[in-house]
């Protein structure tokens, strides 16, 4: 739609609000000035006011201006929703509606609204498809990608994401392109092919360095990072996790820089420097808490709760994992359960152990269900499994026993076959050694060499 921010000219209560609008419009700082929310002030009492005259469609059109590229990089996702909401019944223009249910559907993602974003995503497609806008029409598929992705169907998002890839090349949007790409490859990792991640990474950086997205290159970065902390290259993916947190903090992007912060953490850990990894997380949950991302939140606390269990700490242990349970992430909740067992294991609690394990394991039959291949759902089921067998009251000899550690064999099995990676095996060695501690009976002494691959 084409913006006319121009005053009416008459003197009615309207058009007396259209001018003091356009007050603020004349009062907007260059756009080189716009690095906090505090700079857009002109542009948020230009919408309140233009909302005020009934002017909806150039409301609109003044948060398109700050939505994507500032407010959403800035992790304002609460006000986000409050402005597009305001106007999203009232815009009659079918491109602001098409851009309006695109940030409603990016932003419930965020905050981890994944079924209502779905919902938004499906709305914004179907006008994309009325009204034959192919570049939106692809926009909408890699979103729903990212969401059934994030409810831990990968087999759907992958469908999503090959229509979407479809769509960019036949209309040219190399940034699209190179966005589908990454999450592509983001999919494989999750069901293990690592390699093939690295592939469409490789993609990904030709396209983002000759178009000049710094986003999405740091992006790339950090998944590639990804892969070489599962292959077991701690120290080459602490690289890549530094560069991309040098490009999150040049552009302000706070998701990218909690998320690279976590990550970071993560690889320092696999080196077992705990000092390193706690004040990654540390900071990363600072930024996740101020943005309200869910996912950081968790899987932060979640690895946080991991250093304290390796150093003997189970009281910071389990107020951490406790912490980190407030938060629902799918494709990471069968895992801060299945942790949250084996740290009141530890604590001598096996009721409260053995609640915990049986709910990680329906957190990743849900998961399975959908994604047979999902490697770290069938890791968390294998260590439940486990959790059950120390944890529960079981006569000597007994053939029920016995049959729980059988599929705990079975499902590392599996999860190894997937993912065979140094890195991932050493994580999941790691939880499993916590384990085997309460182990006094020797219950698992047959199961050690599946976690690793070796049987």
């Amino acid at each position: 739609m084409k913006k006319t921010y121009e005053p009416r000219e008459d003197f009615t209560r309207y058009g007396l609000l259209s001018r003091a609008a356009y007050y603020f419009f004349l009062a907007r700082k260059p756009r080189a000035a716009w690095k906090h929310l505090d700079d857009l002030t002109a542009q948020l009492a230009e919408f309140d006011l233009r909302c005020a005259a009934r002017d909806y469609n150039n409301a609109a059109n003044v948060i398109k201006e700050i939505d994507y590229d500032y407010l959403l990089l800035w992790g304002h996702y609460r006000l986000l929703i409050e402005l597009h909401l305001h106007v999203k019944e009232k815009i009659t223009s079918k491109d602001l509606q098409i851009n309006n249910f695109h940030i409603l559907g990016l932003v419930h993602n965020y905050i981890g609204k994944i079924r209502k974003s779905v919902e938004y995503c499906q709305q914004g497609l179907d006008i994309a498809r009325d009204t034959k806008n192919r570049l939106w029409e692809g926009t909408f598929l890699n979103n729903l990608g990212l969401n059934y992705a994030a409810l831990g169907d990968i087999r759907k998002a992958i469908e999503y994401y090959e229509q979407a890839l479809i769509i960019a090349r036949e209309v040219g949007d190399r940034k699209g392109e190179g966005d589908t790409l990454n999450n592509l490859g983001v999919t494989y990792s999750t069901l293990g092919n690592v390699h093939k991640a690295i592939e469409f990474y490789e993609q990904v950086l030709l396209i983002d360095r000759k178009i000049g997205d710094r986003r999405g290159e740091g992006s790339y970065i950090g998944n590639l990072g990804n892969c070489y902390s599962d292959l077991g290259d701690a120290r080459k993916a602490i690289e890549y996790y530094e560069q991309a947190l040098v490009i999150a903090r040049q552009i302000g992007d706070l998701m990218g820089q909690s998320t690279n912060l976590e990550n970071t953490g993560r690889a320092f850990i696999s080196l077992e420097n705990y000092q390193k990894a706690q004040g990654n997380y540390q900071q990363a949950i600072q930024i996740a808490d101020e943005i309200s991302s869910p996912m950081v939140q968790l899987n932060a606390r979640w690895e946080l709760a991991q250093i304290y269990l390796f150093q003997n700490d189970l009281v910071n242990a389990r107020a951490t994992i406790e912490a980190a349970l407030q938060y629902d992430v799918p494709q990471n909740n069968h895992n801060a359960t299945a942790l949250h067992g084996i740290i009141a294991l530890r604590q001598g609690e096996r009721e409260t152990a053995q609640e915990a394990f049986i709910k990680s394991i329906a957190q990743a039959d849900e998961i399975l269900a959908k994604t047979p291949d999902y490697y770290s759902a069938l890791d968390a089921k294998g260590l439940a499994l486990c959790g059950e067998v120390v944890s529960g009251k079981w006569e000597v000899g007994s053939r029920e026993r016995d049959e729980v550690v059988a599929e705990a064999v079975k499902t590392f099995k599996r999860a190894r076959e997937i993912a065979p990676h140094a890195g991932v095996i050493k994580s999941v060695l790691r939880l499993f050694d916590e384990l085997v501690k309460c182990d006094e009976e020797g219950m698992l002494k047959d199961v050690r060499d599946a976690v690793e691959g070796k049987s």
